[in-house]
């Protein structure tokens, strides 16, 4: 019988960049296995003080979300920790939420089917 993923073990990864970054995170993610990724354009409204404050710089910037497995959270972290730099401010972020409902078997499945694909 089939092991089926389970919702509770999957993990939405919001990866946050200065615009251009977006597609050497999708690479390393790849790199990673991790082999959903969505690059987004968005553009931040703070204040130019308020960004010199933080230590951020441009506000147009890549959101990058991605699929992955609870279990692999650490080493990914870990990752984009070391390849983007992100412990340094002003180099962006990156966070999981864990995805606790899915609205359709067929949504679920085609999840599950990112994971099964990696499988030999």
């Amino acid at each position: 019988m089939e092991e089926r993923c389970s919702q509770q073990k999957i993990r939405l990864l919001i990866t946050i960049v200065d615009r251009g970054k977006g597609e050497k995170v999708a690479e390393m993610l790849r790199e990673n296995n991790v082999l959903y990724n969505m690059i987004l354009l968005g553009k931040g409204t703070a204040k130019s003080e308020i960004l010199d404050y933080l230590g951020l710089g441009q506000t147009e910037k890549d959101l990058i979300l991605s699929i992955l497995q609870e279990e692999n959270v650490r080493n990914i972290m870990n990752n984009l920790n070391d390849k983007m730099n992100l412990k340094e401010p002003g180099h962006g972020i990156a966070f999981t939420i864990p995805v606790n409902s899915v609205d359709s078997a067929l949504s679920l499945d085609f999840i599950c089917s990112l994971f099964n694909g990696r499988k030999e």
